[in-house]
């Protein structure tokens, strides 16, 4: 809030008060983030990671997803591409933990994809499961670290070294399991990444789920 005020006193100049208060609140953002994070661990260390399941449209989710991801990957001169099959079937999932699941994801893909990279988003029916895929052009993994992706605070060390705890992969696999599904990654180094996940689809009998508040602490 006193951030916000202290934007509006700062007017539409960008003066030295209208700068720091941007710093200030993309700080506050990434904390935020971090507190989230370490939330959903505690959550998934006492196996109290629930998800409200629903009807959801994936393609609907993926879009405001790619939308809100936009401003980053134009940022890192990055091209989004979609490989999504017509008539994706809904899917049996909580609306805003797939969010969040789409969102870590192409996130993760931009932060380790060179300028001038790629990233696709994929989805595609499965037998009774949708398939989702997120490609990217980046460094890629070595093989002998691939075991280790969705250990909780490990990080591949590289060259390009990345800010963060090492909690955003474990989350996912933790979501994508609490629905049921299973994830999995490729990757070759120097060439790129895909992470692959699957999630079931929706019974026809299940209501479409609206849009819900996220979970608090």
């Amino acid at each position: 809030m006193l951030v916000s005020l202290l934007k509006r006193r700062g007017g539409e100049a960008a003066g030295p008060s209208q700068k720091t208060a941007e710093a200030v609140e993309r700080a506050i953002s990434r904390m935020d983030r971090l507190i989230r994070d370490l939330l959903d661990v505690t959550r998934l260390n006492a196996g109290h990671l629930a998800v409200e399941t629903g009807r959801v449209s994936a393609v609907q989710v993926i879009a405001e997803c790619t939308d809100a991801q936009k401003a980053l990957l134009a940022s890192a001169s990055l091209e989004l591409t979609f490989e999504v099959a017509p008539n994706l079937p809904l899917i049996s999932a909580d609306r805003h933990r797939f969010a969040q699941i789409m969102e870590n994801l192409i996130g993760n893909a931009a932060k380790f994809t060179r300028p001038g990279g790629r990233i696709t988003v994929g989805a595609m029916a499965d037998g009774g499961d949708v398939l989702f895929w997120i490609r990217d052009t980046g460094i890629g993994i070595a093989a002998e670290h691939i075991p280790h992706v969705f250990d909780r605070f490990w990080q591949v060390s590289t060259e390009e070294r990345h800010r963060g705890l090492g909690l955003g992969l474990p989350i996912v696999k933790g979501l994508v399991e609490a629905h049921g599904g299973r994830i999995w990654v490729e990757s070759t180094v120097g060439e790129g990444t895909t992470m692959f996940f699957t999630l079931p689809a929706a019974p026809p009998e299940a209501p479409l789920q609206a849009d819900h508040e996220p979970p608090g602490p």
